[in-house]
């Protein structure tokens, strides 16, 4: 079924492809960028509703669990004290469609305080960069980084992450990264793992 929320779109369906636009917004997440990119979820990256993250996550293959956990904690209101509000909550306080149900848009994942950290695999941290969109250098290092024949393990995703923390530690004095955040790092490459490993243990090829 073609989408009609853009006149320019009305040749698009849902799995195509298009780049984003400069007018449309982005999270630092690359998944949630492919799955708008992709039109699973709005393709100008606004107003995107609970129910409908929660299916495009579920379109990937997590679990209801964790898409649950994730999305509702997304979707409480965001404070820049973390000591005042939800740790990962990323919405501003009546920020709802016209229907009055709560969106979000995916330039507020990036937000700080919240789930958003330091010690990304491919973008900058805050204090030193861009920590938005991908950094070419971070993701070259990445993929260039020791792996199996078969692809990325488990260890190899571990041993990686200590070697950008060791090095963002030399390099960000203002450095933001406890063990919360560490949780985060790892649980993201271990989705990764879950969702686009082959095989037994899984490999990232």
């Amino acid at each position: 079924m073609a989408e009609v929320t853009d006149s320019k779109e009305l040749s698009l369906r849902k799995g195509d492809y298009r780049p984003a636009e400069p007018d449309d917004l982005r999270a630092p997440c690359p998944v949630l960028n492919s799955l708008a990119n992709h039109g699973i979820i709005a393709r100008n990256g606004r107003n995107i509703t609970a129910a409908e993250l929660k299916a495009a996550l579920r379109y990937l293959g997590m679990g209801f669990d964790v898409t649950a956990i994730l999305v509702n904690g997304a979707f409480k209101v965001h404070s820049d004290d973390p000591k005042k509000g939800a740790r990962l909550g990323l919405r501003d306080e009546d920020q709802v469609n016209e229907d009055g149900v709560p969106v979000l848009n995916l330039d507020q994942v990036g937000r700080p305080h919240a789930v958003e950290h330091d010690v990304s695999v491919t973008r900058q941290d805050r204090a030193l960069g861009d920590c938005m969109r991908m950094n070419p250098d971070l993701l070259e290092q990445f993929l260039a980084a020791p792996k199996t024949e078969r692809g990325f393990s488990a260890s190899a995703f571990g041993k990686y992450r200590k070697i950008r923390y060791d090095k963002q530690k030399r390099d960000n004095p203002a450095l933001e990264f406890d063990k919360i955040n560490n949780f985060s790092g790892c649980a993201e490459l271990g989705a990764v793992q879950c969702i686009f490993g082959r095989g037994f243990p899984y490999r990232v090829p």
